[in-house]
């Protein structure tokens, strides 16, 4: 069966299931683990994955997920900086683009990073961005391979497959990661009074922003099961958000 095929079906199935994990106290590195772990019992030989997270600065990567890649390696690169020259992942972060790197040996975007990865045998190593609704750049799916090589169609078709399962995960995992944060931002006492009303509009802007996203995944979610998870948290989000405006409204001056 060809890799796309079969892990279509594989990956419907992780879809099924990370809402309930993340309802039981998953963290997002677990799910994303067997999400990766799926990834590469499916294919046809050796590879590695591996997840890296775009910090809010948009600056930095850091580990998100990679289940089998040396921890030596995985600490390494963890918190590097994107940029034109950053092996796969960084660069494929700056420019918002993939990078495919047939000979991790040879290539120059390498050249800061080869001393880290042929001692470990990683050959090639081809990096996409990973996208949040509105397109914007979130963080970066690699596939490593230990000899050198250029990815087939049936990977390519794979490849976006995967990051679109991987973004619906993310995204996931932030509208509920804010929700239980503005929840307790509101039971908090401020600093000032007077700085209370500001301060937790800001957030349900940033809620109400995630829930958008959040419908737009569901609307192209690989499974209804998905599809109505993803619907279900943006729907809890608006509500949490309608919630705290009315809250706070007659203090803001706000309707």
């Amino acid at each position: 069966m060809p890799f796309a095929a079969g892990l279509q079906e594989s990956l419907q199935v992780r879809g099924n299931q990370f809402p309930t994990e993340f309802t039981r106290g998953d963290s997002l590195e677990h799910v994303l683990d067997r999400h990766l772990l799926a990834v590469e019992a499916m294919a046809d030989v050796e590879l590695l994955t591996s997840i890296l997270l775009l910090s809010p600065d948009g600056k930095r990567l850091f580990h998100g997920a990679a289940p089998n890649l040396p921890q030596s390696y995985r600490d390494a690169i963890d918190g590097m900086e994107i940029g034109p020259s950053a092996g796969s992942c960084g660069t494929a972060a700056y420019f918002g683009k993939p990078v495919y790197v047939t000979d991790i040996a040879t290539n120059p975007l390498w050249n800061e990073y080869r001393h880290l990865a042929l001692p470990l045998g990683l050959r090639s190593c081809w990096s996409t961005p990973i996208r949040d609704a509105q397109g914007a750049v979130i963080g970066t799916f690699a596939i490593y391979h230990r000899t050198a090589g250029s990815p087939t169609t049936d990977e390519l078709d794979a490849i976006d497959m995967i990051t679109g399962h991987v973004a619906e995960a993310i995204m996931w995992a932030r509208g509920r990661r804010a929700q239980l944060k503005l929840v307790s931002d509101d039971r908090s006492p401020p600093e000032t009074e007077s700085d209370r009303p500001d301060r937790l509009l800001t957030k349900v802007a940033r809620l109400e922003a995630i829930a958008a996203d959040l419908e737009r995944y569901a609307a192209n979610a690989g499974s209804e099961e998905c599809a109505a998870a993803l619907r279900a948290v943006a729907e809890d989000s608006r509500t949490l958000a309608s919630l705290i405006r009315r809250q706070v409204g007659p203090h803001s001056g706000t309707a």
